[in-house]
């Protein structure tokens, strides 16, 4: 079963792939593809979620590989600019090193490579009980700070996930990814731009040196002030970083500097 994928201006020279988080699915993205109007975009619901939930989630790796090969098929020259946040931040790390070939060059936040600590592994496993239930769904969109116009998408996008692809989803990413499957970013020849929101957990600042150390042309960044999903936090400043870095291949001056840390002290 193929993934369902939403296509924008498909008449425009370079293609976009926009990849969501866990919790949600391609509409995520609608604005921010939709005021790209100078890139073609490919915006794919994930296995397990929105129209692609009758699809079962199997593992990262399998769905990095059938990502690659949508973009090989339905890509512009077969080669994207990768856009991703929180599992699509992870997906598109796992892109750019198992197929450094189809990476034009690479945009991802909230990327928690290293797993996340026991309390949130067990409060996320957890509340997957509650996914049936619209209020729970409606108290997590004010969690994250959606905007009032998302919220709708969000509760009907969440009832309809397929629990067990959620579970296995989660417990995966929750693991963190090897090091060793992310050797593969030393070849990239391609930008990478690796960000995570200031106040983010210090988990996914120091994921950040799992990009930077090893694809030759990573560099990181902090988004000022911001939380895991600032997309929709603050989509003005998101859509003015992602341009900015689409159109120059540079970080963003609104961007702070990600300060040098040891490891073990906090951030």
């Amino acid at each position: 079963m193929n993934l369902h994928v939403a296509e924008l201006h498909p008449a425009a020279s370079e293609t976009v792939l926009f990849l969501h988080g866990g919790n949600v699915a391609g509409w995520m993205w609608t604005e921010q593809a939709a005021a790209l109007t100078d890139h073609h975009a490919l915006v794919p619901d994930l296995p397990g979620f929105g129209a692609s939930a009758g699809r079962p989630w199997t593992d990262l790796m399998t769905v990095t590989d059938d990502v690659a090969d949508l973009v090989r098929s339905r890509a512009h020259d077969g080669r994207v600019h990768v856009v991703g946040l929180s599992l699509g931040g992870v997906l598109g790390t796992l892109l750019a090193a198992r197929h450094p070939d189809v990476v034009r060059s690479a945009f991802v936040t909230g990327a928690a490579l290293r797993g996340v600590g026991r309390l949130t592994r067990w409060s996320g496993l957890a509340q997957v009980s509650f996914w049936s239930s619209p209020g729970y769904w409606n108290g997590l969109a004010r969690a994250f700070r959606l905007p009032a116009d998302s919220v709708d998408a969000f509760v009907s996008t969440g009832l309809g996930i397929d629990r067990d692809s959620a579970r296995r989803m989660m417990v995966q990413v929750y693991d963190g990814v090897p090091a060793a499957d992310l050797d593969g970013l030393r070849d990239l020849r391609a930008p990478m731009l690796a960000i995570a929101g200031e106040k983010e957990p210090r988990t996914v600042h120091r994921a950040l040196d799992d990009i930077v150390s090893r694809a030759p042309h990573a560099v990181a960044r902090l988004a000022p002030g911001m939380h895991h999903v600032w997309s929709a936090e603050d989509p003005e400043l998101f859509h003015d970083v992602l341009a900015h870095w689409l159109t120059t291949a540079e970080p963003s001056p609104a961007l702070l500097p990600v300060e040098p840390h040891k490891e073990g002290t906090p951030i």
